[in-house]
């Protein structure tokens, strides 16, 4: 069949998806059987499930808790994996790099601390341009709530309007030399000016992500242990091409050569 041609899901996958609600509905039960008690913690989730419509003033039933913390399962994982397959790939291509996000993280103590995001300053430059270059979701839909005009357009209130990352965020205009990857640039002023227009990762505003604090910790950290203990190669003649789907992925992965770093 042409690649064009709707596909239906495999079982595999059916059966993997229906594993993965049924534990989120142990988790969901489990918590509606806490709120009951009252013995609840205060939470994100305890938040969403006793929060009313302020329209209906009804509260999610249980299916309706399972499709929220199913987002927020992908959301979660899916997202940040595309941003340390990419970022790692970026060291493998930046030797030099590679090495001072390693001399980062060697300053790490153990057992970790909160702290610690304090060391790796470079690292997370690294990881920032990285969303800057190859942002997990590269375009988003957003509705228009009242009529506006963009670029001599008339847009109607209720319009779909299409936001893209990928383009805003390699803009010749906004950005210098858009296309390369300089984690340094997020040192200077030029580019701080350039992120309070144009950078949006994680989208901005009222339906900003609510993981994003949480990915700008758990982003550097993750990359500056792996780099701790592994070094990353590139593959001769295997160069990632990048293609949308839900996320940022590679058309036929990111291949690397990995060993284990040697002890300074």
């Amino acid at each position: 069949m042409p690649r064009w041609f709707p596909r239906f899901h495999s079982r595999r996958t059916k059966q993997t998806a229906e594993k993965i609600r049924g534990l989120i509905r142990q988790l969901t039960e489990a918590r509606v059987a806490e709120i009951a008690a009252g013995t609840a913690p205060d939470d994100l989730a305890t938040k969403i499930m006793t929060t009313a419509d302020p329209q209906t003033g009804k509260v999610f039933g249980t299916e309706d808790m399972i499709d929220q913390v199913a987002i927020f399962f992908l959301a979660g994982h899916e997202t940040s994996a595309s941003a340390l397959g990419w970022a790692l790939y970026m060291l493998a291509m930046y030797p030099d790099v590679q090495d001072r996000v390693a001399a980062e993280a060697m300053t790490l103590d153990d057992p970790l601390e909160f702290t610690a995001m304090g060391k790796l300053k470079f690292t997370r430059d690294v990881f920032r341009e990285t969303l800057r270059l190859y942002p997990p979701v590269p375009m988003m839909v957003r509705e228009n709530t009242c009529p506006e005009t963009f670029r001599g357009r008339d847009v109607a209130k209720g319009a779909q309007i299409v936001l893209s990352p990928w383009h805003l965020q390699r803009h010749e205009r906004i950005w210098d030399w858009p296309d390369e990857f300089d984690p340094d640039r997020w040192q200077g002023e030029a580019a701080k000016t350039s992120a309070r227009d144009a950078f949006l990762p994680f989208s901005a505003g009222p339906r900003v992500c609510p993981g994003a604090g949480f990915a700008m910790v758990e982003g550097p950290l993750l990359l500056a242990l792996l780099i701790q203990k592994f070094c990353f190669a590139t593959v001769a003649g295997r160069v990632p091409v990048p293609v949308a789907h839900l996320t940022v992925r590679a058309k036929d992965g990111i291949w690397m050569d990995v060993s284990l770093r040697r002890s300074p």
